[in-house]
């Protein structure tokens, strides 16, 4: 079959001036001409990748797009497609291997930028930011080739460093060395995988590109048609093969996740039942976590709840099954001078408040939280059930009888103290002894939508009733 674009295609031929113009933007004719251009390329590259790691390390936008507006990759990508186009094997193989060798120059000149520089605590953002490839790099590579390869036919200059800035072949590579350094491989691959894509889907672009401009006379199409039609259908299969990670890694990328979740109603109003504000929120996708922030008079009761409501909404879905849900609270008390004769008998009430819910209620143990990878819970046949009655008196009930003990209130402090840890008939629970000795440790207590919660003393815990 003889292999002709011009059935899919309208094709304009370029005049011979033209086409020797736009080839000789592309490539390098000469020898003497070839060394001077691979040494300025190799001085801009050596200088791009410096600035692009310093600003990925710094995590500073500006400076990463400064270095991808320096950065020379954009010209043998350019002449790659060009080579394939008018058949022209050797030097379309010489650009591939230029390209290659100038990211494996920027690798490893990252490595030994980040090497040398002090050690990383957290990961940049700005590094983070090419670890998280989509269909929408894809896409935009597929257009920044076309519009490469277009800027160029039609001498358009001034929108080459619009490209270059769009399509960031640089960045990916220096973030790839930097996270190499990190002992980060997983996301270092994510980041060559990003350039890659980069690469393949911008030859394919301005390849046809160059194709539907005329770049390539009809007498090249026919000369070299099995060497053109191969070079095509090879991009494209890779572009396919790429399209493969990029689909898992979409499921994986949350989109403005931390503004969606902080802005959602869910957590909203969790926040207000709860009486605590948002300072911050993070998700660990690689962890599974969700961290929260919070501050507030009193500690987040009612976590538990949230964790259940959030585990149904679809922007966890994203975190592939189960996911912890971690917060670190900083006690906040809004206060003002002069006081008001009206305050402390507010404060009074609301202590006296959260007494009379304690004390007009039976209280069912959920877990006991010890830090934030242990903790203890019931066994899941039996319950244990706590009443704190008139004249200081607690009950605990279990299936195995009943225990009374002492209690002791003032203001939000309780103190709790069981007569004997175990009796007749309850030796054997184990957990019922841990638990026995947890609320002996008891110091604070704090009552929010139905949920009681015991704080142990020097911050070694916190237990977790429910109102039963």
């Amino acid at each position: 079959m003889k292999f002709s674009l011009k059935q899919y295609l309208t094709h304009a031929e370029l005049t011979p001036e033209e086409r020797r113009e736009v080839l000789e933007d592309l490539l390098v004719f000469g020898k003497h001409n070839r060394r001077q251009f691979l040494i300025r390329m190799a001085v801009l590259m050596t200088l791009s990748t410096v600035i692009a790691t310093a600003g990925l390390l710094s995590d500073s936008a500006a400076v990463v797009i400064g270095a991808m507006l320096v950065a020379p990759m954009m010209n043998p990508v350019m002449g790659a497609a060009g080579s394939v186009v008018m058949g022209w094997s050797s030097r379309f193989y010489r650009s591939i291997l230029l390209v290659l060798t100038m990211g494996l120059g920027a690798v490893l000149l990252s490595m030994a930028i980040t090497a040398l520089s002090p050690e990383i605590v957290f990961l940049p953002e700005q590094v983070l930011a090419r670890t998280r490839p989509t269909f929408y790099d894809l896409l935009i590579a597929l257009a920044a080739g076309s519009a490469g390869a277009y800027t160029i036919t039609h001498k358009e200059s001034g929108a080459i460093p619009g490209v270059a800035v769009a399509v960031a072949l640089l960045p990916p590579l220096a973030s790839a060395g930097v996270l190499i350094v990190a002992l980060e491989m997983e996301l270092a691959v994510r980041a060559l995988v990003l350039f890659l894509t980069n690469l393949i889907a911008m030859v394919l672009a301005a390849a046809l590109t160059f194709m539907a401009a005329g770049v390539s006379p009809a007498s090249a199409r026919r000369r070299s048609a099995s060497f053109i039609k191969s070079q095509l259908w090879l991009f494209a299969l890779l572009m396919i093969a790429v399209s493969i990670p990029l689909y898992f890694y979409s499921q994986k990328v949350i989109f403005d996740a931390e503004y969606k979740a902080a802005k959602s109603e869910l957590l909203q109003s969790w926040l207000r039942e709860n009486n605590l504000t948002l300072t911050g929120i993070d998700f660990r996708v690689e962890e599974r976590i969700i961290f929260l922030e919070l501050e507030g008079p009193n500690p987040p009761v009612g976590i538990r709840d949230l964790y259940e409501r959030a585990k149904e909404r679809a922007y966890v879905k994203n975190l592939d099954g189960d996911f912890a849900l971690k917060y670190s609270w900083t006690q906040k008390v809004d206060g003002s001078w002069p006081i008001k004769s009206d305050e402390i008998t507010e404060v009074a009430l609301s202590d006296s408040k959260q007494e009379n819910i304690l004390l007009s209620n039976f209280w069912e143990w959920e877990f006991t939280q010890y830090d934030s990878e242990r903790g203890a819970k019931p066994p899941a046949d039996d319950s244990y059930i706590v009443s704190f009655e008139d004249r200081g008196k607690v009950r605990v009930t279990a299936a195995c009888g009943s225990k009374t003990g002492k209690y002791t209130l003032r203001g939000r402090s309780i103190q709790v103290e069981m007569k004997r840890l175990d009796w007749f008939g309850c030796r054997k629970d184990k957990k019922l002894q841990v638990f026995f000795g947890d609320l002996q440790r008891g110091s604070e207590f704090f009552i929010s939508d139905g949920r009681l919660q015991i704080t142990l003393t020097t911050d070694s815990g916190i237990i977790y009733f429910k109102k039963r």
